[in-house]
């Protein structure tokens, strides 16, 4: 198994701390104040924030492990989607107690649950961060 794998699996427990702390924030913080004003936003506040926590984290993760290719970018989005789906959803059925119809309905994009575009995004910011990565090595070699 080559070690950027190994690294991602371990890496996506960074992302779960970063998720963790959004969720935090947003419970703690602005969702108390949101809520009875505007509903749902709060979690898609949430979802939004955490997509951004989730890009600079796994730019810095790029950064700092370049020896990967096309291939092992897209083995570390369906790590980290597989093993959030899998934390999310023993989360749900044994802390929260939903059961799977309850869990499946989390993923309603269409009755305003962005859910599902969180876990979309783990799947594609590997590739839009290292194209961001290798724009910023080739502007720095045409200079």
């Amino acid at each position: 198994m080559k070690k950027i794998y190994i690294k991602s699996f371990f890496f996506w427990f960074v992302l779960l701390v970063l998720a963790l702390i959004n969720a935090t924030i947003r419970e703690a913080g602005y969702k108390p104040i949101l809520e009875p004003y505007i509903g749902l936003w709060a979690h898609q506040i949430s979802s939004l924030t955490g997509i951004l926590l989730f890009f600079i984290a796994i730019y810095f993760f790029l950064k700092r492990n370049n020896n990967y290719n096309k291939k092992d970018l897209i083995f570390m989005g369906i790590i980290w989607f597989v093993m959030t789906i899998a934390f999310e959803t023993l989360m749900n059925v044994f802390m929260r107690n939903l059961n799977f119809k309850q869990v499946l309905q989390t993923y309603y994009f269409w009755q305003g649950e962005i859910w599902v575009f969180v876990l979309l995004s783990l799947l594609i910011l590997p590739f839009v961060v290292d194209k961001i990565l290798n724009k910023k090595i080739n502007n720095s070699l045409n200079q």
